[in-house]
């Protein structure tokens, strides 16, 4: 189960749609994975780590990217797919080809990656 969150400031609040993420994604692994959509004008760093009950990932998203766009989604699913490679060290854990697979079926043609 995939469960998200947004790490946001004013600017790109009404951008970052967590609940949307987790609906179109949310069943596309039986592991718990923990993202954090951060959208932020500061610097901060991405985080990869084990928990006690899954695998959570601070997902950078481009910030400037995110507030310049009408509809920011694609920018949301393209930066995760290029992110996915950091999950690879829990592969015990998380099936992350599966992972992109589904992600890349899901969205088809809408993706530029």
């Amino acid at each position: 189960m995939i469960l998200a969150n947004g790490n946001v400031d004013e600017k790109s609040y009404a951008k970052v749609d967590a609940a949307w993420l987790m609906e179109l994604i949310g069943d596309l692994t039986t592991s718990n994975l923990y993202i954090s959509l951060v959208a932020r004008d500061e610097a901060i760093k991405p985080l990869v780590r084990k928990t006690k009950d899954g695998i959570f990932l601070r997902l950078i998203l481009p910030y400037q990217d995110i507030l310049a766009s009408e509809d920011p989604k694609a920018i949301i699913i393209n930066t995760l797919l290029e992110e996915l490679h950091r999950l690879e060290r829990y592969s015990e854990i998380l099936d992350v080809e599966a992972l992109r697979k589904g992600i890349r079926e899901r969205f088809g043609m809408e993706l530029v990656v």
